[in-house]
């Protein structure tokens, strides 16, 4: 048996019904709310009325059924498709089966098939809102068929009114919350709207009475209702509220701008802003005590009205302009200074408008050119003492930079012909630069006669020239005659051979002391005709570059040192680079530096040199460090001069050449050498080379 009771309601279209349906159903705001136990009371009722197991409280949204309460089983969310409240939905009706197996709208149904659950008996009322909406059903069920008397079904009807009551009762009291929530932050922002009214107050008056700027203000009948903290101060008085307007000027001292005259009631700047409804730099003099010295302030006011116009008074601010006044004094002398300073300078000074035209020529430029000021006036300087072309090229460069906003440069100097007015002409060195006076653009420049100091330097530059000249003739003749002595030196050497052997072994006497002194003189005459040829070959040789191994280069000259010296020696290196040099040059930097290094040590010391490396900004810096006796620090720069030796005991030798022809080396490579003191004892030797790269170099930094 399959019953339908009850009437259809009035319905919307269907797309628009199911949209106010889903409103409606979340408005109450009971879909996936936990049920109350009011809810599930309804729910166990309804199954006892209809004598089954089994009834639950159904809700469908879009997609799905919600059993918000249960008896009999445990409910659970399911697909809408699935469900057989969603034809009560449909229908809008109870709906009465009394074997859901025989009614075709739900024999395939998975709570009938078994799938979900065996339903036989089903009825479902649905809860549909005074509006006309269904939001869900209560249903109840049973796997046995059977059947629901008429009054059972009208319970069941009530029950279905039970629930919407219940759920109204809800959403009232959820709308009760929500609007006592809102009445709480409407509170909150009143109260917060005080608190910032509060301190807006409190932050004008703070700003009242931290400016200095005084403010006096009166009501609309005329009573003083406010001084802040400068006009108390300046008027030394507190605002009398019982002074009518025409004892203003007396009580507080109120003159004219002259100092002199007392301000009649109409003539103070607060009572014609009350009446008047503005003044604006109006200037009046508070009188002075011993206490308060007197002010020369500027006065602006107005009328201050409600919105719709009534009058509430007027308020006055008054600033000091003494101290203005003082400032402007102080200008005037500044521009006296600048003036007497242009008077009096020794370089020319001239200003021109936008046009070229002269407007300021300094008694310099009268000396420098012969043109009195008047002369000059108006004038332009390729009229008077610059060539016209190279003038227009100047100021069309500041025109071009002032509009591309490119910079002027610090110290920007050029140098260009110019003539006197009797025809004589002269070198000047100028600076021209633009600024702005008065809202036009102009330009001034500093003239200096450089002629006779340019001469002076290409009379310096040609003797320079010669004197290089003169050195590379020097060097080269140096070489020469290191050369030529070379071969007779090593026949003296020879022939003292000859003499040792022919003396003997053991032998004593002046003959023995004669040769010994002879082979002394000559080796020491060798090294420095060695040293001679190393300087000329470091100062002519061919700058030919290729990658040098620094590394293996100072490991090569410590095995030379340890095998020609008498003691132990130890040289280490940290990871060296390799610079682009010419090879042999190199070498013999590092051999002198290392040679040094070894050789001006303590009597009884052991030699420690160190070569370490550090790259910056594409150079790398070399620095031999050693234990030994060190360097004067008044003599690091005079022993890179040539033959210069310090005072040391014999035992040291040397030829003066040495460090010498390491800086013609750097030098030549564009780098530079210098001493620095090591970090204990001894002495750092650093040279610099150029070295776009240093992988693995530890990056100098700043000292």
């Amino acid at each position: 048996m399959s019953v339908a009771i009850g009437g259809t309601w009035g319905r919307l279209p269907g797309g628009v019904e199911a949209t106010a349906r889903l409103a409606a159903l979340h408005e109450y705001g009971v879909l996936d709310a936990p049920a109350d136990d009011e809810l599930t009371a309804v729910v166990r009722t309804a199954a006892a009325v209809a004598g089954v197991p089994t009834a639950s409280l159904n809700l469908l949204d879009e997609h799905r059924q919600c059993q918000l309460t249960t008896v009999g089983f445990d409910g659970a969310d399911s697909p809408r498709r699935d469900s057989m409240c969603d034809v009560v939905v449909a229908e809008r009706r109870v709906v009465h089966v009394g074997d859901a197996r025989q009614d075709a709208r739900f024999a395939d149904n998975p709570w009938v098939t078994g799938v979900l659950a065996d339903v036989r008996l089903y009825v479902s009322v649905p809860l549909i809102t005074p509006e006309g909406h269904v939001l869900g059903t209560l249903c109840v069920f049973d796997s046995e068929p059977g059947e629901l008397s008429a009054a059972q079904l009208a319970t069941l009807q009530d029950l279905a009114g039970v629930v919407l009551a219940l759920f109204e009762r809800r959403r009232q009291a959820r709308q009760n919350a929500e609007l006592a929530a809102e009445a709480l932050r409407q509170r909150k922002l009143a109260e917060a709207y005080a608190r910032e009214l509060r301190v807006r107050q409190e932050f004008i008056e703070a700003v009242n009475e931290a400016i200095e700027i005084a403010i006096v203000a009166c009501d609309e009948n005329g009573h003083l209702t406010l001084f802040n903290r400068a006009a108390r101060e300046w008027h030394g008085l507190e605002p009398d509220t019982s002074l009518d307007p025409v004892q203003w000027s007396r009580q507080y001292g109120l003159y004219a701008a002259d100092g002199v005259t007392p301000l009649a009631q109409d003539q103070v700047p607060l009572f014609r802003a009350l009446n008047e409804g503005h003044v604006e730099n109006v200037e009046m003099v508070i009188r002075g005590d011993e206490h308060h010295p007197a002010m020369r302030v500027l006065c602006t006011g107005r009328a201050m009205r409600a919105a719709d116009g009534t009058l509430l008074g007027a308020v006055v601010a008054m600033s000091d302009v003494t101290a203005e006044r003082t400032q402007r004094r102080a200008l005037a002398e500044r521009e006296q200074l600048l003036t007497t300073i242009l008077e009096t300078a020794p370089d020319a000074f001239v200003v021109t408008d936008s046009a070229g035209a002269i407007t300021a020529w300094n008694p310099a430029a009268e000396s420098m050119f012969g043109w009195t000021e008047a002369q000059a006036y108006g004038r332009t300087l390729g009229e008077l003492i610059i060539p016209g072309h190279v003038a227009d090229a100047r100021l069309r460069d500041l025109t071009r930079r002032a509009a591309t906003g490119e910079p002027r440069r610090a110290g920007e100097h050029v140098q260009v012909p110019a003539h006197r007015r009797d025809g004589t002409e002269l070198l000047v060195e100028l600076s021209l630069a633009e600024f702005t006076w008065r809202g036009e653009k102009r330009f001034h420049a500093f003239l200096r006669d450089v002629t006779e100091r340019e001469a002076a330097r290409e009379r310096l530059a040609l003797a320079n020239s010669e004197l290089a000249a003169a050195n590379d003739e020097l060097d080269r003749f140096t070489a020469i005659v290191a050369h030529d002595l070379k071969s007779p030196l090593t026949a003296i050497v020879g022939y003292a051979d000859v003499l040792a052997e022919t003396v003997g072994a053991g032998a004593e006497g002046i003959e023995v002391k004669a040769v010994g002194a002879i082979t002394r003189a000559a080796s020491r005459m060798g090294t420095m005709i060695d040293d001679l040829l190393a300087y000329a070959h470091a100062c002519h040789e061919p700058l030919r570059l290729e990658p040098v191994d620094l590394g293996a280069v100072v490991d090569d000259l410590a095995g030379e040192a340890r095998a020609g010296a008498a003691g132990e020696v130890v040289i280490t290196h940290d990871p060296l680079p390799v610079p682009s040099a010419h090879p042999t040059l190199l070498r013999l930097v590092l051999a002198n530096l290392v040679g040094n290094a070894v050789k001006y040590v303590a009597p009884g010391v052991t030699p420690r040199v160190h070569v370490g490396a550090e790259w910056a900004d594409g150079e790398v810096t070399i620095r031999v460090t050693d234990n030994g006796i060190g360097i004067d620090p008044n003599s690091r720069e005079r022993v890179f001069a040539m033959f210069h030796r310090e005072r040391t005991p014999e035992s040291y030798q040397g030829t003066g050449i040495g460090l010498s022809t390491c800086r013609r080396v750097v030098e030549r490579h564009g780098g530079r050498i210098w001493i620095e003191p090591g970090r204990r004892a001894g002495t750092s030797i650093c040279f610099t080379l150029p070295c776009e790269t240093a992988p693995g170099l530890a990056r100098r930094t700043a000292s």
